[in-house]
């Protein structure tokens, strides 16, 4: 592989560009979601639950990546805050089966739509050959960072 100092100040300089929208976006999406009572990690669980529309706390933890202490946790605020419900499993006494209320079905509603809408806005004016070229540099930039997580224990 050729390395020249063009190269790699470019690529540190696509390095900042990436930090900086990834800061924006951040900021934008914690600013819209504590107006609606939610963190970025309920809004993934209501984005989780909306799509699988049921799911047991078990599976909930699976999906999340975390251990299902932690989806207890999480649970108990959104039914706190009336976002989800935990009912009866039909088979398994011991397991909770979590469903949005009425409230976390308008919210999930909402997430779609809004995330719709500012997809629109960033990226409606790409050609459809561009927006194919973003999504996979997006895509190995993704498969990049996994890799170097994994061989850095998960940092």
């Amino acid at each position: 592989m050729i390395h020249n100092v063009d190269n790699t100040l470019q690529c540190r300089d696509a390095l900042l560009q990436l930090f900086l929208v990834a800061t924006l976006m951040s900021a934008d999406m914690e600013r819209g979601l504590a107006e609606r009572g939610l963190t970025q990690t309920r809004a993934q669980v209501l984005w989780v639950l909306g799509a699988a529309e049921r799911m047991t706390q078990r599976e909930l933890a699976a999906e999340l990546k975390v251990t299902p202490r932690n989806v207890t946790t999480l649970i108990d605020a959104l039914e706190e805050t009336g976002f989800v419900r935990r009912t009866a499993h039909p088979t398994d006494r011991r397991a909770a089966v979590i469903v949005l209320t009425p409230k976390g079905q308008k919210s999930f509603a909402r997430l779609q739509s809004e995330t719709t809408e500012f997809a629109r806005q960033l990226f409606g004016n790409l050609s459809e050959g561009d927006l194919k070229i973003f999504q996979e540099i997006l895509h190995g930039v993704g498969t990049k960072l996994t890799e170097l997580a994994k061989e850095n224990g998960g940092r």
